[in-house]
């Protein structure tokens, strides 16, 4: 009896909360029915049977299955084959979590004398199978465990063969692969319940957060997109979709969605507590600054940034509803700002950094061959550069009228650097104001990331002062209230600049979309702004597409030398031989490029020192800052902070992230952001102006102590540029200098 009596207690409690709970609301609030229908539906859709019938694909069709490690289609007498790599993969999508057959048709022919190829198999979890493979074409049949969380991927592994008639390594030869369900019905996992709750969560988010009511049905409905396209599409869904972890999905995000309002109500309180007490504030502001500094000393990640955040949370009342209107000295501050980018960047210039990386020294190269011969006239160059042509002319005079140094090859990058926190000022004056400007243009001057990238020759840096300069005359020509002559030379001068900078660095492409962004936020919703402009618009788009054209007709008749660069290091096109979905390289980036303003940068040493946080302590706590007054202010200032998400698109989309040189354009913004954070905490009692000098004064130490201090004597910098051999043959093979032949593979 007692041991019965436990389970119908259990069943007991059950159904009095049913009853007196679950009822009377499905009753009360009838809209719960929606989320609990799409959550149903999808469920039941992720647990129909996978209908995937046996598929094979031959070498040269279309929609082949994701290799990775194989080199391109060659054909003998009488088949058509891929060799692969000593190392290469097959991914598997499209079975959650069913064990799948596979089939290859393989060989490896060696040569006379030599012992036949051993290939080994592995999946994700570990060896499936060692294999002689015969010199003629053969079936190996594996039976693959697939995963419902990880990418499921078949890797083999051989030695290296070079035949005498190739250069190049070889493993196996590859001509058709054969992908077979071995049972219908999958499994309940965690991507089950992952995409199975995703409308359930979606409807608690869009009620937390009060969307309109045909918002959050919309919303709702879309929610069921994934499972219905597991069922439809189920290799495009698989890999499209990102992973899902277990347990935390979707338990901690319902959680915390269910006590989102008493935590929202808990910092209320305590932020107005902390608004009657100045002392707080000040103190927590303290602390942010105090947990920055201890970051880039070691500290634990997880202890101080919530700490920093915490006193960036205390600190916000005391940033005032609008600047302080004292006279600043704005001409005279602009010359020392302008001097100061200048010396930061020339001093020395040809001793740090200590060496010309080739790629300098390329760019040097094909500077002297524009300027000693006038039949070469690149617009792109895809062999050796793999750029757009624009720094090489700009080069050219520099380094053919005072030489080939070390100093005047890099010194249009370094010109163009120190220019920028003037242009950065240029165009966000209108925008925040004069004084907020100069700070952020100080702020930027010294930057210890923007000095790495202007004191080498790259055209990195030549890109954002362009785009830079022409969104501020953009801004000012769309004025409806000006007229005359002058703003349609500052519209036509936007749009001259805009386009140059699409042939300065793979990131200029974004340059016409940074524009279109400053032209939405300076006309908005106005009818009649766009009414009283459009002839304007009309007029940057002719001289856009003029200035761009030469760069679209070499894109049109060399897509390939265009895009060749962007296309191997793009997330979409990933050679790794353990992980492909693009989403879950993009999640990672994400959280990459978070925390790379105050936890870990950029690794390479040519671009910064070596993971450590791209902007100084006061950077990153006026950041923090300022991103929140540019939302309370988001109607026009908002453009700041569509500008600064927009160029972290490109380090998004690539490998290696944090990519300092990929997510440059970010830093201009940044920089403005943080100087509206600090102008807006220095305004209001006349004490509080001091804290501008004393923020400055420590920025310019912190940031002159990283650049001319630690990468002057860190082996990880200046080891990058001396040494240049090491990395020759890799880069061979991105300019074209490698011959591949045929092996002649033939059939027995």
């Amino acid at each position: 009896m007692d041991r019965a009596e436990g389970p119908n207690r259990r069943r007991g409690i059950i159904r009095a909360v049913i009853r007196n709970h679950l009822l009377p609301t499905l009753h009360r609030w009838p809209a719960v029915w929606l989320p609990i229908a799409l959550t149903s539906i999808a469920v039941l859709l992720l647990l129909l049977p996978i209908s995937r019938p046996a598929h094979y694909w031959r070498v040269g069709e279309d929609y082949e299955p994701i290799l990775v490690g194989l080199y391109e289609n060659e054909q003998n007498e009488t088949d058509l084959f891929r060799w692969s790599q000593p190392q290469a993969a097959l991914f598997l999508y499209g079975y959650r979590g069913v064990a799948a057959l596979v089939e290859l048709r393989l060989a490896a022919p060696r040569a006379p004398g030599m012992p036949p190829a051993q290939a080994v198999f592995t999946d994700h979890e570990g060896l499936l199978a060692v294999a002689t493979i015969a010199g003629y074409w053969r079936r190996y049949r594996l039976i693959v465990p697939t995963t419902t969380t990880t990418d499921t991927v078949v890797r083999w592994t051989t030695d290296p063969y070079v035949s005498t008639r190739d250069v190049r390594e070889l493993g196996l030869a590859l001509s058709g692969v054969k992908l077979l369900a071995l049972v219908g019905q999958p499994p309940l996992s965690n991507q089950t319940v992952a995409w199975g709750t995703l409308p359930l969560l979606v409807w608690m988010a869009a009620t937390v957060w009060r969307w309109p009511d045909r918002w959050r049905i919309a919303a709702t409905g879309l929610a069921v997109i994934p499972a219905l396209g597991l069922v439809l599409f189920p290799v495009a869904a698989e890999y499209w979709l990102p992973s899902m972890p277990w347990l935390w999905w979707p338990v901690l995000p319902a959680l915390a969605l269910v006590i989102w309002p008493e935590l929202a109500a808990g910092w209320r309180s305590v932020a107005q507590w902390a608004a009657a007490r100045p002392i707080v504030g000040w103190m927590g502001l303290v602390v942010a600054l105090a947990s920055l500094f201890a970051l880039r000393a070691g500290a634990l990640a997880w202890i101080a940034l919530p700490l920093v955040f915490g006193g960036v949370g205390l600190a916000w009342p005391l940033i005032t509803d609008s600047e302080e209107r004292s006279i600043w000295p704005i001409d005279h501050l602009l010359v020392a700002i302008t001097g100061v980018a200048l010396l930061t960047r020339l001093v020395a210039l040809d001793q740090m950094p200590v060496a010309l990386w080739r790629d300098e020294a390329r760019h040097g190269l094909l500077a002297l061959r524009i300027w000693s011969e006038p039949d070469f006239r690149p617009i792109y160059v895809p062999v050796v550069a793999d750029l757009p042509a624009l720094l090489f002319y700009l080069m050219a005079p520099v380094v053919g009228i005072l030489g080939p140094h070390v100093w005047s090859v890099r010194l249009v990058s370094a010109v163009a650097g120190a220019l920028t926190p003037l242009a950065l000022y240029w165009f966000v004056a209108p925008i925040i104001g004069r004084r907020t400007a100069v700070l952020s243009a100080a702020l930027l001057a010294w930057s210890s990331w923007s000095l790495s990238m202007s004191r080498w020759a790259f055209p990195a840096t030549l890109d954002h002062v362009l785009v830079l300069t022409a969104a501020g005359l953009l801004w000012r020509g769309l004025d409806p209230n000006r007229r005359g002559w002058w703003v349609w030379c500052s519209v036509a001068l936007a749009a001259l600049l805009g386009g140059l900078a699409v042939y300065t660095y793979h990131t200029g492409r974004l340059a016409p979309l940074a524009l279109a962004v400053v032209v939405l936020f300076r006309l908005s919703r106005d009818r009649e702004r766009w009414r009283l402009t459009w002839s304007r618009l009309a007029l940057a788009a002719l001289i856009g597409a003029i200035v761009v054209m030469p760069l679209v007709w070499y894109l049109l008749t060399d897509s390939f030398g265009f895009n060749r660069r962007v296309g191997s290091v793009s997330i979409f096109q990933a050679d790794s031989l353990n992980r492909h979905r693009p989403l879950d390289f993009l999640a990672e980036n994400i959280v990459a490029h978070g925390l790379m303003w105050h936890i870990q940068g950029e690794s390479n040493g040519r671009h910064h020192l070596p993971s450590a946080p791209m902007v100084d302590p006061v950077v990153g706590l006026f950041l923090l800052l300022g991103i929140g007054v540019a939302w309370r202010a988001r109607s026009t200032a908002g453009v700041l902070l569509a500008l600064w998400l927009l160029y972290y698109i490109p380090g998004l989309l690539s490998f290696n992230a944090p990519h300092a040189m990929r997510s440059l354009g970010t830093l201009a913004p940044a920089c403005a952001l943080a100087g509206w954070g600090l102008s807006r905490l220095a305004s209001g009692a006349q004490w509080r102006r001091w804290l501008i000098p004393a923020a400055l004064a420590g920025s310019l130490a912190v940031n002159l102590w990283v650049y001319f201090g630690l990468m002057w004597h860190d082996p990880r910098g200046y080891g990058e540029f001396v040494s240049n051999r090491d990395g020759h043959d890799a880069d061979c093979a991105e300019c074209g200098d490698t011959t591949t032949t045929s092996t002649g593979l033939s059939t027995t």
